[in-house]
């Protein structure tokens, strides 16, 4: 066909996907923060099951608001993460690349 400069380009369906996978973390991420966040508030201001400190509800209202922390640290170095791996990826390849890294996402 000629040298792969000459060849025809096509959107690179690698990167798609990764800019479809950011679009979706995102949209997870905030709604997963705000029912972490609910969850917390609620069991800090002991509306929900409550103890005496050191109590089992106690341990539990700990380990949420532990969770909700940590969650939104590995969270946060998610998307980070994929716009880095977009940036590196070119918008458009040969489409016999295209074809290939098709396969690869379908998993041939």
């Amino acid at each position: 066909m000629g040298a792969p400069a000459d060849q025809p380009k096509v959107d690179n369906p690698w990167r798609a996907a990764l800019v479809t996978l950011r679009n979706d973390l995102r949209s997870e991420t905030e709604r997963l923060k705000d029912l972490l966040k609910q969850a917390d508030a609620d069991m800090q201001a002991k509306k929900v099951w409550t103890s005496e400190k050191g109590g089992v509800a106690a341990g539990f209202r700990d380990d949420l608001h532990g969770k909700k922390q940590r969650i939104g640290t590995l969270v946060g170095k998610l998307i980070p993460a994929v716009e880095a791996e977009i940036a590196k990826c070119p918008e458009k390849v040969s489409q016999g690349e295209a074809k290939m890294l098709h396969m690869d996402l379908q998993g041939y």
